[in-house]
């Protein structure tokens, strides 16, 4: 059995507290340059990688439904240009969910190795890496299998949506660690309802990412995770999984619906449970950029020189 790795420091905070960044995305805006403000406003990449690290991203593929459910394919590129363009060495592995396996079904019918293949990207199938034993002692998990991999990978970014969720109440950054652990250790979670919002934060003992990159951008809010879309149109970056759910979840309630995530966010399960195994705080400072929502201002404009004149 193997220790859970060294604790990850988050490097992307402001005088003692964790910095959550959120920059508005609009149709029309560039989508890297979104990502690349988001994570240059936390403070860059340089604070917590080098050009020629190898980083394995953690998307969310685990059903071939469309964003929120699935990362959306421009995004998982938009952040491939961004990380690739600073010198990371990148690859992205996946486990599908268990009503959907397997995964390279999953894969196939989402149209992800195309992408992959136009930024030489690997793609690690963890259905088909080595399964390892990591002993985690929390109150819920004696130890969880996950793919070495991942375990043994030195950086980690995390690709999360967000919406509500049946099981979790919510699904984010926290809950992405579902789609690394075994299909043995996904059905014990399921097990018991009661306790699946605190495995799931649990989970996240074995390790932590560098950095989180969240598509905020279109979402759900009934309480399965289905239903009409809502569209926060945000992409949000942090250090701090706890902190980047926590404002997710408070995203989430700005659009009312029937849902179970309309209780305080201390008693939400995952951030509850990941706060007191100080996994990140929902004391976060929350930075925000300007929307692009104005074309050129209106006094800028001579309307003689707009003015179609008729020539001789």
């Amino acid at each position: 059995m193997l220790p859970p790795r060294e604790r990850k420091t988050n490097v992307y905070t402001r005088d003692g507290q964790s910095l959550v960044v959120k920059v508005p995305h609009f149709n029309g805006d560039y989508l890297p340059r979104s990502v690349r403000t988001a994570v240059d406003m936390l403070g860059g990449l340089e604070k917590a990688f080098k050009p020629g690290d190898s980083v394995i991203l953690k998307p969310n593929f685990n059903c071939a439904y469309a964003t929120p459910l699935s990362t959306d394919l421009t995004f998982l590129g938009a952040v491939i240009e961004v990380l690739q363009d600073f010198g990371l060495k990148v690859s992205v592995g996946e486990l599908s969910g268990r009503a959907a396996w397997p995964t390279e079904k999953v894969i196939a019918d989402l149209g992800v190795l195309p992408v992959l293949k136009r930024y030489g990207v690997p793609f690690v199938n963890f259905q088909y890496d080595e399964w390892v034993e990591v002993g985690i002692n929390s109150e819920h998990w004696p130890s969880i299998h996950v793919p070495r991999s991942i375990y043994e990978a030195d950086k980690r970014i995390y690709l999360p949506n967000f919406r509500c969720h049946s099981s979790g109440r919510y699904s984010a950054a926290l809950k992405l660690g579902v789609g690394w652990i075994s299909p043995d250790d996904r059905e014990i979670m399921h097990s018991d309802k009661k306790t699946t919002e605190a495995m799931i934060a649990e989970l996240n003992l074995a390790f932590q990412p560098d950095l989180i990159i969240m598509d905020g951008r279109r979402s759900t809010v009934e309480w399965a995770g289905r239903g009409p879309y809502v569209y926060p149109n945000v992409i949000m970056a942090s250090g701090d999984m706890v902190a980047i759910d926590a404002e997710a979840v408070r995203i989430l309630k700005t659009f009312p619906s029937e849902n179970r995530i309309q209780i305080p966010l201390e008693q939400i399960g995952q951030l509850a449970t990941a706060a007191s195994l100080g996994l990140g705080s929902m004391d976060a400072l929350i930075v925000e950029a300007p929307a692009n929502t104005h074309t050129e201002e209106a006094n800028n404009l001579d309307p003689a020189t707009l003015a179609v004149k008729d020539t001789p």
